[in-house]
């Protein structure tokens, strides 16, 4: 009988075998350096119960993480964990990943639940959870070396650096760090709540990022890594204030010069979500984002894709050059 449990170090092998079983040999999940960062190195983590493992007969057979953040909801400052990477091994999936799921939801006051597919959002619809009003956009950088990635297992080398509008920062300073979090800190409704320990946490210590700083009210903050075969960027997070910002297109020659072969973004906050529409359109068909709230109650959520796993995989990433 599958038992959902915490996960514990004794499970480390069992579960590394699992993770490359299903995400492949060379997935940042089976990484220790994930599990570190992501359940150590947090300042909000929970050391009782790190991520849930499903277990049969002492063999990791599924597996759903969680990111904890600070957030400031109904005005008041909480913890909300973010569950990702939910996954069963094929034999075990009848009921275990549901198990995971409302297991997850035990003990805490509010979830989000980012990037579901169906058939699974028909169960957090069924669990009553929130469906958040979230765009997500796919600009493709080089068509023609995207197939040529695909099909040659290699990434693209990185292209001829052109100069963007923006200054490109690898790692800012503690002054910048601040204005960008108290930024961050400026949306409408309820939001992570950002301080510089958090922002460090999020965007320097773990997956690699860059910084597109336009100046103290437009920024926008990407990452880039490899996904099923390609090298993508992702706009994970960021403030625009100017309409008329560059930033899109700085994001593209950032994206591009890296070896990005596509650049995508999800948000549900309404300055970015209005500002990434104008240049691109929205996908009309896209993963959908729930939230799960104790009291069943919806609020106006403000996120972008920091507020989960978006652009993990540059965990693997090396140092930007």
């Amino acid at each position: 009988m599958v038992k959902i449990i915490p996960y514990a170090s004794a499970y480390l092998a069992s579960y590394q075998d699992f993770a490359r079983r299903n995400w492949g040999k060379n997935c940042y999940q089976q990484s220790e350096k994930y599990l570190d960062w992501l359940y150590r190195a947090n300042p909000y983590k929970d050391p009782d119960r790190p991520f849930l493992i499903a277990v049969q007969e002492q063999t990791v057979v599924g597996a759903l993480h969680k990111m904890r953040l600070p957030w400031l909801i109904d005005g008041q400052k909480t913890t909300v964990s973010a569950i990702h990477n939910l996954l069963v091994d094929p034999q075990y999936r009848q009921g275990s990943g549901l198990l995971l799921i409302t297991a997850s939801f035990q003990n805490e006051s509010q979830v989000l639940c980012p990037g579901v597919l169906p058939p699974l959002s028909e169960a957090y619809k069924m669990l009553r959870c929130q469906e958040i009003d979230a765009l997500w956009f796919r600009k493709i950088i080089a068509p023609v070396g995207a197939v040529a990635e695909k099909i040659c297992k290699l990434p693209l080398p990185p292209r001829e650096k052109r100069k963007t509008s923006a200054r490109l920062i690898d790692t800012p300073g503690t002054a910048q760090i601040e204005t960008m979090a108290a930024k961050l800190n400026q949306g409408a409704g309820n939001h992570i709540l950002w301080d510089a320990e958090i922002f460090q946490w999020r965007f320097l210590q773990g997956p690699r990022h860059i910084f597109l700083v336009e100046d103290a009210d437009n920024f926008l903050i990407l990452s880039v890594g490899r996904r099923k075969g390609l090298t993508v960027a992702r706009i994970i997070d960021g403030r625009v204030e100017n309409e008329h910002s560059p930033l899109w297109t700085d994001a593209l020659i950032a994206a591009r010069s890296r070896g990005a072969a596509v650049l995508l973004a999800y948000s549900a906050e309404t300055r970015l979500k209005k500002y990434l529409t104008a240049h691109t359109k929205p996908l009309k068909k896209h993963p959908l984002v729930f939230f799960q709230h104790r009291d069943r109650r919806a609020r106006e959520m403000s996120f972008n894709g920091s507020a989960g796993d978006f652009g993990f995989e540059g965990l693997l990433t090396r140092r930007f050059s």
